[in-house]
């Protein structure tokens, strides 16, 4: 059958079609079932003119045209009717909502819209039921158009003429989300409290969740963050989707509760919310260090990297051996942190991790991280650089005393010398080649060499 419409809007046009009933011996025909019937929603009537046999003959004919889906014939039928002699104004308005019709099923919704306008120019002759129905029409139809400020005068005049106890969550809602859309956000959200308020009040209504997310969405271009918290919660609550979850331990980070939004963070990823996240299982291993709990991190950072939920390059390898460092897992540490500083060929990461060697007595291991360290800064001249690689010849001269490796080691410091510049610099060499000094002196006695 024609009458099978695709959105609610439209089938407003259906709903309210005038259908001709015959009353009386067969010579005219009115529509006062359907008046009785808006009479009882509105409380109000209005005079219906009747319909003559001729031009229901010609509806009726054109309907069958619909229902074949023989738009065109219908079309010609419905323009031929038009210029019938002594057409009447509500004969005209079934007309042309037979043309609203034909529009919507041609997906047509300019001239739908312009066929609803017509039936508005004879208000007067139908019933006031349908006139709503058409003003509101018309305010979904220039909504679907994106013509908001025009959807918005429609729907003024629909609110204006219409009983306010009448108002149902649908309109609320869809009123709310034009006024979202014109960037009206205070009127957003007290047409959609209002949508949530009286679907609460009733058994047969649900609560949408699209409602919570429209007033989400008008607090947050507000900045008003404790609203947006506030209704996180309630969402959380009733529709527990990992995405409300994030939001909320971030606005508890916006609102300076850091606390709160740790716990917010690690309660997400404890129910497998964060799986499909990599950045916020990141975050949330980060997060442990910041909470003092670094093994924590690094548990994290492991199964991550085992389940395949991050991946497997250099920066994610140099936090779980950052976490590992913090929790003073040296050894657990060296491994991720070398991967990382490989890839990157980062020598301050060598540095660290050298570092971490001479800790381990891992001389030789130094020597080579340390290496690494002047060949990463080798022809940079900045004095940042001329610092770590001081820091790192300083090392692999003690990693090579400690080692017994004494020329070599006296070679490390004489290019240590070099790159000091300054009084305390050339005293802290000095002092580690005396140091040097003793320990080859020692070395000679006990081998008597």
């Amino acid at each position: 059958m024609f009458t099978k419409f695709r959105t609610i809007p439209m089938a407003v046009a259906a709903a309210a079609l005038l259908a001709a009933v015959p009353v009386s011996e067969g010579s005219v025909f009115s529509t006062a079932a359907f008046a009785q019937e808006a009479a009882k929603s509105q409380q109000k009537t209005r005079k219906v003119p009747a319909m003559s046999l001729g031009v229901h003959k010609k509806v009726q004919k054109a309907q069958e045209a619909m229902d074949l889906s023989n738009l065109a014939e219908a079309k010609e039928i419905l323009a031929d009717t038009l210029t019938s002699k002594g057409i009447n104004d509500y004969e005209r308005a079934v007309v042309w909502q037979l043309n609203a019709m034909i529009a919507f099923e041609e997906e047509n919704t300019k001239e739908t819209i312009r066929a609803y306008e017509q039936i508005l120019q004879y208000r007067e002759s139908i019933p006031e039921a349908l006139e709503l129905n058409i003003v509101y029409g018309l305010g979904q139809l220039y909504f679907s158009e994106e013509n908001f400020d025009k959807a918005l005068e429609y729907i003024t005049q629909w609110e204006n003429q219409v009983d306010p106890t009448l108002i149902g969550v649908s309109q609320l809602s869809f009123i709310a989300t034009l006024h979202y859309q014109r960037q009206t956000y205070d009127q957003t959200l007290e047409y959609i409290y209002k949508a949530i308020e009286q679907a609460e009040g009733l058994d047969t209504v649900e609560v949408k969740e699209n409602w919570y997310q429209l007033a989400l969405s008008a607090h947050w271009e507000m900045n008003q963050y404790a609203k947006v918290r506030d209704v996180l919660e309630v969402l959380i609550i009733r529709w527990p989707n990992p995405t409300y979850w994030t939001q909320l331990a971030g606005i508890y980070g916006e609102l300076g509760e850091e606390q709160t939004s740790f716990s917010v963070s690690e309660a997400a990823y404890l129910q497998g919310f964060l799986d499909d996240k990599p950045l916020q299982v990141i975050n949330v291993a980060q997060i442990q260090l910041a909470r003092n709990a670094p093994i924590k991190c690094a548990w994290i950072m492991e199964r991550a990297f085992r389940e395949e939920l991050i991946e497997d390059n250099a920066k994610n390898r140099k936090t779980l051996g950052q976490c590992y460092l913090a929790a003073t897992e040296y050894r657990k540490a060296l491994a991720p942190l070398q991967v990382a500083a490989r890839e990157d060929d980062d020598g301050d990461l060598w540095l660290q991790i050298g570092q971490v060697q001479m800790q381990l007595d891992q001389y030789n291991n130094a020597v080579e991280s340390f290496k690494n360290v002047n060949d990463s800064f080798k022809d940079d001249t900045s004095e940042s650089a001329r610092n770590k690689k001081l820091s790192a010849t300083m090392m692999t001269g003690q990693a090579l005393t400690e080692l017994k490796k004494f020329d070599d080691a006296k070679a490390a410091f004489t290019r240590a010398s070099r790159l000091a510049n300054d009084s305390r610099e050339r005293s802290a060499v000095a002092n580690w080649r005396r140091y040097l000094s003793g320990e080859e002196q020692r070395e000679q006695l006990l081998t008597g060499r």
